[in-house]
Order: C-alpha cells, then structure tokens, then sequence
C-alpha cells in the first residue's frame, strides 16, 4: 500500500481447474504453450492428497505435513527464530538480513539503505500470537464452512451485478476464499478486519486457516497455493513460517525476466490443474513483485450414471432471444431430490455425486428472466436454507432434462471485493506480508464440464418425456452449486444463461 517507504505491488492470480461430472479427457497441452528452460525448475505441486480419516467428532484429524525443501536463500536453523512471531518450526525459513542467531546480517544482494528490512521495522500486530490450532472444534469448522457459503453468494451477486443477463457466470468459492484468506495473514489493522468481514469471517472465530486446510483436504478435492516472488522482495520470517505451516507453501523466487517468470507461472498452473487450465496469463502486470496462485480440482461422477443416448437436441430458452437447440442430457426416471419454495418462486433440485458431492440447481419459476429477480432476492440465509432442505429431502424418480455444460470464465477479483466493501485494497496495511506491499491485481479462471460420458451425442430426435412424473427440466437461465456435502461448501458456482452452441 512516509516517503522513504518501497511500494510493492502485489500481484495475486487464482486459478481454478475444471469440476469434472463424469470423466471428461483432460486437454493436452496448447502447442503454443512456451516450454521451460532446463535450468528453470518448477516448484512442486504437492501431490493429491489422500482423504483424511475422519475423528470421533465427525471431523476429519488433519494430516501431518512435512515441510518442503526450503531455497537455499531462505534456509536457517532450526533453533532460529524471529522475536516478533512465535517460534519457528524446524525447518522454517527466516528473514532475509537476520542471521540464525537472530542478529542482524548485511543487507541481501539488491536491497538499499534506504530500504530496510521488515527485521528493521517491526510490523505492528506482530506481537500478537499467531494461530495455534491442531484440530479445530466441530463448531469452529461448521462456522468457517458457512463463512465460505455466505462469501460465495455476497461474491457471486456482485458478479451477477456486474455482468450482462445473457452472461454465464462461474467461480470457485473456496479458492477465492482460500486465496484471500491467505492473503489474510499478512494484514494487519484495520486492513486485517475488513478482509475478515469480506470473508464473512465472524469476530474473534478461531482455527480459521486450520479449518481451511481441513477443507483443502476433503475427499474428492485437491487444491494447491503457490507463492512466487520478485527476487529482492523481502517476505516476512512470520508470514513464511505461517504460510507452510497452514498453506504448505514456500516462497520461489522468480528471475526478473518477465518472459522466464511467465513461463513458471504458466507451467505451474497447468502442472497443478492437471492440464485443464493450459495457461493463465499472457502477460505479467508491469513492475511485479509477488504473484499467489491457488489451484482447485474437482472430479467426480454421477452416483446414477446418464445414457449417453438418451441425449438429445432441445430448446434453451433465453430472455429477448430466439431460443437455442442445444444437446441435453434426459432420463425418464431420474433419482432427483426436488421442491418448490413459493416464497422465493424458485424449484430446488439437487443430483447426487460420488464423493460426497451434489449439483443443486436453483430454476426461477416464471419467464426466462426471473433469474435475475432471484439472484436479488437471494441472501445467504436463505440459500444456506434452500441447499440444507434439497439434502435432507428424499430422491425420486423424476424426469430430468439437463444441458451440457462447458464453462470456461475468467474475472478479475479486485474490482468484486471492492464492490463489497470499497477502497479494501487501495490503501492496505499488508506489512505483515512485506514491507510496503500492495494489492495490484487478481484474477480468477474457472472452468466447469458437465456431461455425461465425456464424448458428444449423436441423437438427432427429441425423447418424450413423461409430463406425469415428477419433473426437473432445466432448459432456461438458472443458478447452479457443486456442493461438498462433507465439508458443507460450494466447490463452484454460478449461472447458465445461454448454452454454448
């Protein structure tokens, strides 16, 4: 975000893999993809994690997490800590500048007296006591789980806000959510407060990031951060040490060639989103200096598998617009848990996954352009609602009718998070991340596949469906979660507006 102070902009980048129904062949990679020098390695992408047994409380006991390789620049000892923080963890890196006796060492190569270190100039905050939570309680993981949904819904309607009626929307709650949270540990002040409202965050909640993690480790889920940095960006000892401890994360230097760096960025996102995401960036933001990647894959089947022929042509209809034949997934007799709210005048049907996993789809009940008038209606109570009562409620056979889905969409946070609460990022207090650091710049990609066998259908005639049964037919605008029912949050979200041809 005194005269003498280096301002550092921080430039932080989510992506987000696809949430696969059924398998869909992963894409290879775009043969214009730059390939990466022999000399550059890739930080590493830390592997799928394996599902967390599950306690006697209901929660799952988090795994134990082994530090990665620390670079060399950053190694220190494991006796040395930083005074400001609470002691480091073997392994943990410190400040450039400290020496592993806790003095003060010559300045790194590239850095100015009149730029001193974060050891130099304490950020105020430090002196509080950091997270320390091994296992958060049933009740601090519920509280972090319904901040998430509350976040997704406040999040998703300014998207919705922002955008054209025929738009389609699409992004992944939890790893905005994660990557702001992230970005949470180096805030301090009244900077740290707001971000923590933004989130939905309750005052004074403990074991936030903790609980996050045990979300980043649900099954069926895999998500990853990554930090690179400007080599002369001087991280603070507290916000390294908390960053692998919660995020299982370290800092990787990049090498000031922005055609290099571009190249890492890139590799490392389609590395950590098994290629579904080729490349996130085509060009770096001028004088950067820190980029936070997060990464989310989501994969999974239908508990009831689609006939791939009983896909046919139907018509999507679309506000002001002809409507638009586009392939549909039928069944007759589908296993759909399903109801209408007369309040709100939208039906609610919910189609299970396996792993835990469901589709809710919200259909407005009315003309094709009710959607909107539910999206403003809609508040997280409500929605927290509606998606408890479509889980408790029994499937029947229902006759079903559902697009095909191919969502690819990409945003830009900064812009969304100040509609929620205005100015958060142009004067932030981020010195617990770095002396001087500003928000510059964040994006988001997300893309969604849904399907039923991964291959395109060759019907050309249209199933009678019997009016009789109960009915699910989603063949006009409507909002859509894919919810993890175990860990209670929405993976993804958004709307389908017009289906692509």
């Amino acid at each position: 975000m005194p005269t003498t102070m280096l301002c550092l902009p921080l430039v932080w980048l989510l992506a987000t893999a696809a949430a696969t129904v059924t398998l869909v062949p992963t894409p290879e990679t775009s043969p214009r993809a730059p390939k990466l020098l022999r000399e550059s390695p890739l930080p590493p992408v830390p592997p799928r994690p394996v599902p967390a047994p599950w306690g006697d409380e209901g929660a799952p006991v988090l795994p134990r997490r082994e530090h990665p390789e620390l670079l060399p620049a950053l190694a220190a000892a494991p006796e040395a800590t930083d005074p400001a923080s609470p002691a480091a963890p073997e392994g943990a890196p410190l400040e450039p500048g400290t020496t592993a006796s806790g003095s003060t060492a010559a300045p790194a190569p590239g850095s100015t007296s009149d730029s001193p270190g974060p050891s130099a100039q304490p950020c105020p905050g430090d002196e509080e006591p950091a997270e320390d939570c091994g296992r958060p309680t049933e009740e601090q993981r519920e509280a972090v789980s319904e901040a998430v949904a509350t976040f997704a819904l406040r999040f998703y309607q300014r998207m919705a806000e922002a955008a054209r009626p025929e738009d389609n929307l699409l992004f992944s709650p939890v790893a905005v959510a994660m990557g702001l949270s992230h970005l949470l540990l180096g805030a301090r002040g009244e900077t740290r407060e707001r971000l923590a409202a933004v989130l939905a965050y309750p005052p004074g909640l403990g074991c936030v990031h903790s609980a996050l993690r045990l979300l980043s480790t649900a099954p069926g889920l895999f998500s990853a951060t990554q930090i690179f940095h400007h080599p002369d960006l001087r991280l603070r000892t507290r916000f390294l040490n908390e960053s692998l401890h919660f995020y299982n994360t370290r800092p990787w230097a990049l090498s000031g060639n922005e055609s290099l760096d571009l190249q890492r960025i890139n590799a490392w996102v389609r590395e950590a989103s098994r290629g579904l995401l080729p490349e996130l960036l085509s060009t770096l933001p001028p004088d950067y200096r820190l980029v936070l990647l997060s990464a989310v894959h989501l994969q999974a089947a239908w508990l009831t598998p689609l006939d791939v022929k009983q896909t046919v042509p139907l018509p999507f209809l679309r506000p002001g617009r002809p409507p638009r034949l586009v392939p549909t997934m039928t069944s007759k007799k589908y296993p759909v848990a399903s109801f209408v709210d007369p309040h709100l005048q939208v039906q609610v049907g919910r189609l299970a996954l396996r792993g835990g996993l469901s589709l809710a789809l919200l259909l407005p009940l009315g003309p094709p352009g009710a959607l909107g008038a539910l999206e403003r209606a809609l508040d997280p109570p409500a929605l927290l609602r509606l998606l408890r009562r479509a889980a408790r409620a029994p499937p029947r056979a229902a006759a079903l009718a559902l697009p095909r889905v191919r969502l690819d969409v990409a945003l830009d946070v900064v812009p969304l998070v100040h509609d929620m609460d205005f100015g958060l990022f142009l004067d932030a207090e981020l010195c617990g991340l770095a002396r001087g650091a500003a928000v510059d710049t964040a994006r988001h990609r997300a893309v969604l596949a849904l399907d039923e066998a991964g291959v395109e259908a060759a019907g050309a005639m249209a199933a009678s469906v019997a009016r009789s049964a109960p009915l699910l037919e989603a063949l006009r605008p409507f909002l859509f979660l894919l919810w993890h029912d175990s860990a209670d949050v929405p993976v993804f979200m958004g709307r389908l507006s017009d289906p692509a041809p």
